[in-house]
């Protein structure tokens, strides 16, 4: 048990890293799930994977040029979502096959794409390395600034437009704020720590909380939490090998957390069926 503790000190980094995202990006999953745009944020974490490797396609090993390659990407697909609200799930459907068939095509072009690729999917925190330098830092700090700011607005926005209109709150501004928030952290989130780990934070939280939630102060707090946790708990079983076959098999951290999110998840679902 000791030995765990001394490997868990030496992944300190990668550990504040998985859980300072992580409890990012399930504050926005409350408001994602809550509007009902959680195929928006799948769709979304599938278009920073397709940057992922049209950087690696160019031979660019630069996380801000992946930041801004997303945000090219996302610009349009946020227009053409907020423009069509009738056939908004249809557009984003298509922009999902669409961007994962043209990562497939980078895959058989790209040479060392497939490995990269596979880890922007999967990630693993646990041999990763924390690469993000000042200016990620400050586009995140900013950005997790600027949520605290709006915050209060994205939520009267998010469920009640039309006074929010009648207020003369300018609607632009807060849902660019929010749009830009929600780019940004799953940019960061997906480069750094792979798709699934940033989708599981996105919406398992907030949809565990939502069965005995009372109040939105709880359900970001609950959130929080079971990310937090979630992350703690995924890389001390990461770290423990189990014997299987005459071997030591050690489990990758990111689907460690993730299933067990998971696990946690349909507990609770069950639990609630069953009463």
């Amino acid at each position: 048990m000791n030995e765990i503790w001394k490997t868990f000190d030496f992944f300190l980094p990668q550990i504040f890293l998985g859980t300072v995202l992580g409890a990012l990006i399930a504050c926005l999953g409350v408001i994602i799930v809550l509007r009902k745009m959680a195929f928006f944020g799948v769709t979304l974490s599938q278009v920073v994977s397709s940057s992922v490797a049209v950087s690696l396609f160019l031979g660019i090993q630069s996380d801000f040029f992946i930041l801004l390659l997303s945000c090219f990407f996302l610009i349009p697909l946020i227009m053409l979502y907020k423009t069509n609200d009738s056939s908004g799930d249809t557009i984003l459907g298509i922009v999902f096959v669409s961007f994962t068939a043209f990562s497939q095509l980078l895959l058989n072009l790209g040479g060392n794409v497939k490995n990269h690729l596979m880890a922007a999917y999967f990630g693993d925190i646990l041999t990763s390395q924390v690469r993000l330098n000042f200016t990620l830092i400050s586009i995140l700090g900013f950005s997790i600034l600027l949520f605290i700011i709006m915050y209060k607005r994205i939520l009267f926005l998010s469920f009640d437009e039309n006074e929010f209109i009648v207020r003369k709150l300018s609607p632009q501004l807060t849902e660019i704020s929010f749009y830009f928030i929600m780019t940004i952290a799953i940019s960061i989130s997906v480069n750094l720590l792979g798709s699934f780990y940033s989708i599981a934070h996105l919406l398992i939280p907030v949809y565990t909380g939502l069965f005995f939630a009372r109040s939105m102060r709880f359900l970001f707090l609950f959130s929080i939490v079971f990310s937090i946790f979630s992350t703690v708990f995924g890389f001390l079983v990461s770290l423990k090998g189990f014997s299987y076959n005459n071997e030591i098999i050690y489990l990758p951290t990111s689907s460690a957390i993730v299933v067990f999110m998971s696990l946690i998840g349909f507990g609770v679902l069950l639990y609630k069926k069953m009463r």
